[in-house]
Formats: C-alpha cells, structure tokens, sequence
C-alpha cells in the first residue's frame, strides 16, 4: 500500500513527465529547418568547418567548401559520434 507522500512523490512525477512530453512536442512545432547554432569553426593549423545544431540536438559538422557532412552525433548527444557513417550527407550549402 502506497504512502500519502508516495501518492503524492507519483503524482508529482506523473505531472512532471506530461509537461515534459508537451514541451517538447511544443519545441518540435516550433523547430523549422533553420538550424538552432551555424556557425564558423576555425581551428589552429586546420580547414574552418561549419558547426551546426538542429533539432532533435543534433550536433553536424560540414566542410564549407563543399558541404559534405564530416561528422554527426547521436540524437540529444552532442559528444557521441553517430554510428553510422554519414560522409556525403546533403549539407547546408557553401557558405559564402
């Protein structure tokens, strides 16, 4: 048998979880195609490649030059390199 305060702990978890699900269907609608981050990376003795984070938090990085995906992260992990191989991937065009 449940505790008034269990009762209460599941009910705040319950609560917590459904605007959870409706924050982020919320941020879905609202997400276009314009990518949340683009920008230049230059890095020392390096080519600058293009960073960019689009949703669902997805961390793709591209060459400028030619717009091929370099590498790509896992869904809502930044620092996980995607499993698979995305090289060739359609990117967001050169960038002048």
């Amino acid at each position: 048998m449940e505790t008034p305060t269990q009762k209460a702990q599941a009910a705040a978890d319950a609560a917590a979880r459904r605007t959870l699900e409706q924050a982020a269907r919320f941020a879905e609608m609202h997400s276009t195609a314009k990518p949340w981050l683009s920008k230049t990376m230059r890095r020392p003795g390096g080519k600058p490649v293009l960073v960019r984070v689009d949703w669902p938090g997805v961390l793709r990085v591209f060459d400028p030059a030619t717009g091929e995906c370099l590498a790509r992260s896992q869904v809502g992990d930044l620092y996980q390199l995607e499993g698979k191989t995305t090289a060739g991937e359609p990117g967001p065009g050169k960038k002048d």
